[in-house]
């Protein structure tokens, strides 16, 4: 079978070529119709699914000879952390929306995974609902499917005839076209065989999702505001909006209109995001949002109530840039920084050897008959210190040009009068101080620019605030957004020189002013990298292999260096109190804590490893650190809530969003008061609570109730309690650890 599939992968190879010089879309299509009878003359199924496989989306596991018999499968073999894998779901959206199951075209997901997080079926299944996955999904936990059928890249697309029998192959991110038109063609080719069957599949529901304010959370960032008080805005990815609030959780707004995808400029209400992620102020009342499937840069105006798009135009990009503002195509802008600091100011003026040939006047020309007069005379400075120019040269007849003017002192400039015809003076060019080479006075200014982790295209960019000569090295004109480091190739690679160096997915970034170094959390090599901003260089922390090929050396180990391991990290935050960066290892379901010394310490901080709440966490996705560094905000992705670690207390707390209308809730009156008990460490307390309704009242059957026990402080219950219900009596279990 792999030979037969390797054979399919040149033939699709070349017939791409082919269909590149046609442009008529009857011979396209004939052409594609001879592909096909080429394979289709004596076909050689892939066999059907293993009996076992977990499947979702789906009433029933599928089978090829059995609910897909008759049926075009698209099968998309992906992995939920992989950037290129979401780049091609709105072609497969595009094509569900042209081709329904009665037409014949069923998408399957073949959901191989790369990191051992992403084996799990729980993890799977919120992935999906996070990114709108509708059609059926097989969990090809241990990758038998994608050895058997020897895949070796994701994202790749399989299409299969309605015998099962392998007809087209595509491998890498791809165009929309591509795909579409093949499988058009395909529909029309079988339909006219009369092979294609319109039955529908098994039937099946998808179990809601309990919308509260937050759905799958991405970044969370904070800043203070003038009269001290803190102000934090979530990218509220899974909803489409971003949510700015106070920090004791009071909502101030909620910006991105219904909660519905798309790309629109506005105000608050009629502007549209879609699954925002990076978010970064740069005053208290101005925020940018990385707007990652609109691969966009928005800003947000608290004050004006406004959204406008400041680069990119909701195109997806190649990895070159330099373009200003919207002319400039993004990729999947995943973090945001924006960075103020005081830099040495470049030298703006030309060099000294230019100053002493100016520019001719406008509209004066040259001819070959015109003769060029001789140079003035120098006119000796006044300061006796200063030894008098050489005499003037008498010179040769016209036809032999004049030697250049005799050089002064660099103080000032001797007087030019104006070339004869026509009169005109000469540009006057006046220097203004200089930092000098000795160490004396040095000009400074003030330079600001928003940092984009641009996951796309493994890169990092950046939106450039002024015009600026970068690294001593390019001039990019106000409102250019440009790559500053990374080659465009996904890799682990660290050089001296930024360009020259390579990044996976980066996915968070933070700025530590002391060192003026950007860490950056590198998802795909599983490490923590980082760039100085003074000379470009780009460096390995923790994490990762030496080779920069490799990228699954990944797991859960403390340590230092190279020998600590992380799992697909998606946020970092500098703790200037501490001098300490905290990461949010995603996989691992963790907080981790790097300590920069002789050795940088990597050592886990928050949560178990394993899924979970409240202190056990669930794929943190972004982390940032309060004001005032006292707290640590996380963005719990899959828990649907942002997160509290209180570094004076070491106690986890949750946020409590609320609106400013939503009355707190109020104990009940005429309660049973205190009842002392002594419980053994790991023993249980069984609560037994009966409700009481009214008459020809009851609970909506299978409709999602709310209950609410809280304990005095700040400890959440729940790890500690299991609910059982039984008719209208609830059953409280609770363990003390």
């Amino acid at each position: 079978m792999n030979e037969h599939l390797e054979l399919l992968l040149d033939a699709c190879t070349t017939l791409k070529e082919t269909l590149q010089d046609d442009s008529s879309a009857t011979a396209r299509q004939m052409k594609i119709h001879s592909f096909i009878e080429k394979f289709c003359t004596d076909p050689i199924p892939i066999g059907d699914f293993e009996v076992g496989l977990e499947w979702f989306n789906c009433g029933e596991p599928l089978s090829l000879g059995r609910q897909l018999r008759g049926k075009i499968v698209i099968l998309d073999f992906f992995t939920y952390c992989c950037i290129n894998c979401l780049h091609i779901l709105p072609h497969l959206r595009e094509l569900e929306e042209r081709f329904s199951v009665e037409d014949g075209v069923v998408i399957v997901g073949v959901h191989s995974a790369k990191f051992d997080n992403e084996k799990d079926s729980a993890n799977i299944l919120a992935a999906l609902r996070r990114y709108d996955i509708t059609h059926p999904v097989v969990n090809d936990c241990e990758g038998k499917l994608w050895s058997k059928l020897g895949i070796s890249c994701w994202p790749t697309v399989l299409v299969l005839g309605p015998k099962g029998q392998p007809i087209f192959e595509l491998v890498g991110e791809f165009h929309k076209n591509d795909l579409c038109e093949f499988v058009s063609s395909a529909v029309d080719f079988f339909e006219t065989r009369g092979e294609l069957l319109p039955h529908l599949l098994p039937p099946f529901s998808i179990a809601p999702i309990n919308k509260g304010p937050l759905l799958f959370p991405g970044k969370v960032t904070s800043i203070a505001r003038d009269d001290g008080s803190e102000l934090i805005a979530i990218a509220n990815t899974g909803l489409h909006t971003i949510i700015v609030a106070s920090g004791e959780g009071l909502i101030k707004h909620i910006i991105g209109g219904t909660g519905q995808p798309g790309f629109a400029d506005g105000n608050f209400s009629t502007a549209l995001f879609n699954a925002p992620q990076g978010i970064a102020f740069s005053s208290c009342h101005i925020l940018f949002v990385a707007d990652t499937e609109n691969h966009a840069i928005r800003k947000v105006d608290l004050l004006k109530q406004s959204v406008v798009t400041v680069a990119g135009n909701g195109q997806q990009a190649e990895s070159i840039g330099c373009n200003r503002e919207t002319s400039q195509s993004l990729s999947s802008p995943w973090d945001l920084c924006f960075i103020r600091r005081t830099v040495q100011a470049p030298p703006t003026l030309p060099q000294p050897f230019l100053c002493i040939c100016p520019p001719a006047p406008p509209g004066y020309q040259v001819t070959p008959s015109q003769a060029i007069p001789p140079p003035p005379p120098s006119i000796p400075l006044p300061p006796p210190s200063i030894p008098p120019p050489p005499p003037s040269i008498t010179l040769p007849p016209p036809s032999i040009p004049p030697p250049p003017p005799p050089m002064t002192a660099p103080a000032s400039l001797s007087p030019v009068p104006p070339l004869p015809p026509p009169s005109s003076a000469l540009v006057d060019i006046k220097i203004p101080p200089q930092p000098t080479p000795d160490g004396g006075e040095k000009i400074c200014v003030e330079e600001e620019l928003l940092v984009i982790a641009m996951a796309g295209s493994h890169q990092i960019w950046a939106l450039f605030f002024q015009d600026t000569t970068w690294w001593g090295k390019e001039f990019f004109p106000a409102g250019t957004c440009a790559n500053i480091a990374g080659s465009g190739v996904e890799a682990n690679r660290n050089n001296n020189y930024p360009k020259s160096a390579a990044f996976a997915q980066p996915s968070g970034l933070t700025y530590c002013a002391a060192s003026d170094e950007l860490f950056i959390a590198d998802s795909e090599s599983s490490s923590v990298r980082c760039i100085s901003m003074k000379t470009g260089k780009v460096a390995a922390v923790v994490g990762g292999s030496k080779t920069p090929d490799d990228l699954f050396s990944f797991g859960d180990i403390d340590g230092s260096g190279f020998d600590a391991k992380l799992q697909h990290p998606l946020g970092v935050a500098w703790h200037d109190k501490s001098s300490s960066l905290f990461v949010a290892d995603s996989y691992n379901h963790k907080i981790k804590s790097i300590k920069f010394g002789s050795s940088k310490l990597c050592v886990s901080y928050i949560g178990t490893g394993h899924a979970g709440n409240s202190t056990i966490l669930n794929e943190p996705g972004g982390i940032c650190v309060s004001c005032n560094d006292s707290l640590l905000y996380i963005a719990d992705t899959n828990n649907h809530s942002i997160k509290v670690f209180n570094f004076e207390t070491s106690l986890v707390t949750e946020l409590n969003l609320r609106s400013p209308a939503q009355p707190s809730i109020a104990p009940l009156k005429g309660g049973v008061g205190a009842i002392p008990l002594k419980v053994k460490f790991g023993g249980k307390i069984n609560l037994h609570v009966k409700t009481i309704l009214p008459p020809d009242t009851e609970l909506t059957d299978g409709a999602p109730q709310r209950w609410i026990l809280k304990l005095p402080g700040a400890i959440s219950l729940d790890d500690f309690i299991v609910i059982s219900i039984f008719e209208f009596f609830f059953f409280f279990f609770f363990f003390w650890h």
